[in-house]
Order: structure tokens, then sequence, then C-alpha cells
């Protein structure tokens, strides 16, 4: 049962990846939400409060791991934290759900596709080597 759910969760990610075109896959630059700053910490439920922002080429190299600069702020973290993903040029935000409208907002307009996804850093940095 475990496999099949697995299975399930990447068919969106393989969809996107399918979706586009080799030379638009090459400039491709993932942030993944996650819990914690190793790679086998788990992606998080939402994106805007996640502490850490690992940040992936689309070869699966590392190109930073970001701690959420933005987790102090009183209100508009998801916002905030999707304007600083947008400017590192992230291109698709990997989390567990579809972050508040604000943040959406933000990252529709900065051309910054979501992605949900349940695993670890590590599940999707290995798909990105496939």
């Amino acid at each position: 049962m475990r496999k099949l759910s697995n299975v399930l969760t990447l068919i969106p990610f393989l969809l996107l990846l399918v979706s586009f075109g080799q030379s638009v896959l090459a400039d491709e630059v993932f942030a993944i939400a996650a819990d914690g700053p190793q790679p086998m910490a788990q992606i998080v439920k939402l994106a805007g409060i996640a502490p850490y922002f690992h940040i992936y080429s689309m070869t699966g190299n590392e190109i930073e791991v970001l701690a959420n600069p933005h987790l102090k702020m009183e209100f508009g973290i998801g916002p905030a934290a999707a304007g600083t993903l947008a400017d590192k040029g992230v291109t698709v935000l990997i989390a567990r759900r579809v972050p508040g409208p604000k943040m959406h907002d933000v990252l529709t307009s900065r051309n910054v596709r979501i992605v949900r996804r349940i695993g670890t850093v590590q599940d999707v940095v290995n798909e990105l080597r496939e």
C-alpha cells in the first residue's frame, strides 16, 4: 500500500517534468520546503513557514540550503518567503500542499510553479538525478 502511495505522489511531479522541453528543464531551479537542513529532512506541509528551503538544480546538484529568514515576522511570512525564493531564481516550489492564497499569488505572479509532494528532500533529489 505504501508503494502505491509513493507512486501516486510521484505522478504530478513526473507530469511536470514531462510537460516541459529539455531546454526549459535545464534551467529549472527547485526549492524543497523542509523541516531541517539535512537531506533526510521531511517535506513540510506549509511551505510559507518551512524552517528551510533546499534549493537544487534540475540535475540534482545542491545550490543552497536556505534557512527561512522570515519566520520571526508577525504576518506575511508566506509571501515574503515566496519573493525570496523567486529572487534566488527558483522556478518550482515543492511542498506537501498548496500554500495560502497570498503566497500562491506571489508565486504565480513570479512564474514559480507549485508541486505537491510527500517524502524527504533526498527522495526528490534522487528523482532529479534519474
